[in-house]
């Protein structure tokens, strides 16, 4: 890239950035008593990777930061001269790949820098300054009203800043509980890993299952008392806390979980390069794609669209191939809400590994991102050429959204549009019918703007015109007009013809809208869906495959070690009811049932003092089983489980 170039391009992330940094400083953890360096360039694209160096933070004390920090702002580039340029790049390079790699020459772009291009996929990187939703909130609202709720929220000095989520004084301390994250392979710049389960976290996941059969939530409440780190049952509770209505607990179960998670990552795991991998073939791993989009979907429900954004760019690097959740069928709409309109244009057109033009949501999003980047171009004086091109094949290739849209968002089509037999036309492919009406559903807030109101109503009756007058110039010439036609029609007829994938059979069942689980197909439906592990792949691969739907069942070969690990567990609570059912499961599993009458006279004679669970605590002591409620000098929870 030349540099004037780049000096063009870095300094519109620059003007950004200082903008961001000055409305976030407050929120920055920073070391109590040490004045910060000063600013430059270098640290503004790079503040917050996490590899940054480790340092106390206080978010509380953060918030009485003086404003004086906001003035500090580096070099500009454009007064750099050309050996700081220079050094500015190679350390860009160094830190983030060959960002310039794509743009260079096409004679330098072939073979030998194919590898650059995908360490560099700018659709991948992640600003991670930007997945702190209370920075978002600051910059939104009044600070004094946000900072208020900040503080009511008490989080707790940390040694090293987190990214994904930071801890709570109300949290338990978090030790070793039996997750970690193992480096599989690595090839080309790209690292693919794998979550681990300890030994005795595998006994809590087997709990875990046993207790999410009997479709009772206290009994997982009692589980995660126990073990308040163990993800699932965080995941369960906060969906158990959703769907009550207090998203506030549901929010922080969800950021519990990522905390957890995140204190298990590994050291090459890097969340902001874009460059790790995770295959969801694999149980361990899934929690964490499922938690990401339960974070996703809470960010969203605060508004808070740019935390949201950035946290499915996440989720995306993850596996960007497979993309198990669909992060592609909604990542568009939170582009836009983030006023992302260069990534939502960019990744419509340039995303290597799906034609995503050839999608509904893209079709028409890539359309909107393009006119509201016209509106902010002061030489294009508004004339909209180019989006209303795009906007013209979308509907040629999608007709049936502008009469979804216009009954959703109450817009009046002339009549010969609405009468047309190309916006009545009704998908014959369950597939597109869901993409289609999927699409509109989430994104019909957007078309509620009068000047998308009025581009839509004038562009559709210039295509309906068109069709029915060849001579008539649209904004598509004829040419292009009579290509865009045919090709949507052969898309509509062809291309959506396969049953819906499993992935995005997945995806609704996780949404929120439970409209769309009528398209899904029956052998979905018709059969049991655990939300803690929805819809698992074919090839999946799992350590509790020998645990049914309804009922745990142990292989007969680890059942002497289970039983071992659970008394030694169990004991020091006394717990011998626990211990005798779970003795019965495990003697039924190996067909041991006399061995285990045997075992338990001996619990019972050791013991003597047989405390039945199944009654009810009082009510003062019932909220420490519930989540959040925890005790804080809880010594169980030094153990590695």
């Amino acid at each position: 890239m030349s540099g004037r170039a780049f000096r063009k391009a870095i300094n519109k992330e620059y003007e950004l950035s200082a903008v961001q940094m000055e409305e976030e400083n407050d929120s920055e953890e920073i070391e109590p008593k040490r004045s910060p360096p000063k600013g430059n360039l270098f640290d503004l694209l790079n503040e917050g990777v996490d590899d940054a160096e480790s340092y106390i933070s206080d978010e509380n004390q953060n918030l009485q930061t003086t404003s004086t920090q906001k003035s500090r702002t580096g070099k500009r580039v454009e007064d750099m001269s050309n050996t700081e340029l220079e050094i500015l790049i190679r350390e860009i390079n160094d830190k983030f790949g060959n960002l310039s790699t794509a743009q260079q020459d096409d004679d330098k772009t072939k073979e030998g820098h194919q590898s650059s291009v995908v360490l560099s996929n700018p659709f991948l990187i992640v600003d991670t300054r930007l997945l702190d939703a209370d920075g978002e909130m600051r910059r939104m609202f009044s600070s004094g009203v946000v900072d208020r709720e900040i503080r009511s929220r008490n989080y707790a000095r940390t040694i090293k800043k987190t990214l994904l989520a930071k801890p709570r004084q109300s949290w338990p301390p978090i030790l070793k509980f039996g997750l970690r994250m193992e480096l599989l392979k690595e090839e080309e710049g790209i690292y693919y890993f794998k979550f681990m389960h300890s030994q005795q976290y595998q006994i809590v996941q087997s709990d875990f299952l046993q207790r999410i059969s009997t479709h009772d939530p206290n009994a997982v409440f009692s589980l995660l008392h126990e073990n308040p780190y163990h993800i699932d049952s965080l995941l369960q509770m906060s969906d158990v806390y959703k769907m009550s209505g207090d998203h506030t607990m549901a929010g922080e179960l969800i950021e519990r979980a990522l905390y957890a998670f995140e204190k298990s990552f590994h050291v090459k795991f890097n969340i902001a390069k874009g460059t790790s991998r995770m295959d969801y073939k694999y149980f361990e791993n899934r929690a964490f794609f499922l938690g990401l989009l339960r974070q996703i979907q809470s960010s969203s429900r605060r508004g808070c669209w740019q935390t949201s954004f950035e946290f499915s760019k996440l989720l995306l690097s993850l596996d960007p191939v497979n993309d198990p959740l669909c992060v592609l069928n909604f990542i568009d709409y939170l582009g836009l809400k983030a006023q992302q309109h260069s990534y939502v244009l960019s990744l419509a057109n340039e995303w290597t590994l799906h034609n995503l033009q050839d999608w509904p949501n893209f079709a028409y999003s890539a359309a909107i991102a393009k006119f509201q980047l016209e509106l902010r171009d002061e030489n294009n004086s508004q004339t909209h050429e180019m989006s209303t091109k795009m906007l013209e094949k979308a509907i040629l290739y999608f007709p049936s959204v502008i009469l979804l849209l216009s009954e959703k968002c109450d817009i009046q089509l002339e009549n010969d549009v609405a009468e047309s037999s190309l916006v009545q036309e009704v998908p014959s492919s369950n597939h597109l019918n869901l993409l289609i009406n999927h699409y509109v559903e989430q994104v019909s807030p957007l078309w509620t703007q009068p000047e998308l109101i009025e581009w839509l109503q004038t562009t559709s009756i210039n295509v309906v015109v068109k069709l029915q007058i060849p001579n008539y110039k649209a904004s598509l010439n004829d040419e292009e007009f009579t290509q865009a036609f045919s090709y949507g029609k052969n898309l509509r007829e062809n291309s959506f013809n396969e049953q819906i994938p499993l992935n995005l059979s997945r995806y609704i069942v996780i949404s929120e809208n439970s409209k769309f689980l009528a398209y899904l197909p029956e052998e979905v439906t018709s059969g049991d869906i655990n939300l803690h592990d929805p819809l698992p792949p074919p090839d999946g691969v799992s350590p509790y495959d020998a645990f049914s739907d309804s009922s745990s069942t142990l292989a007969s070969t680890d059942w002497e070690n289970l039983l071992a690990v659970d008394l030694r567990q169990l004991f020091g609570n006394a717990n011998v009811q626990m211990i005798t059912e779970r003795i019965h499961q495990i003697a039924d599993a190996a067909n041991l049932q006399a061995a285990a009458e045997r075992l338990i006279d001996v619990i019972r004679g050791t013991s003597g003092n047989d405390i039945d669970e199944n009654q009810q605590l009082p009510n003062e002591n019932r909220e420490l089983l519930m989540p959040g409620g925890f005790p804080q000098d809880n010594s169980s929870q030094t153990q590695d489980l």
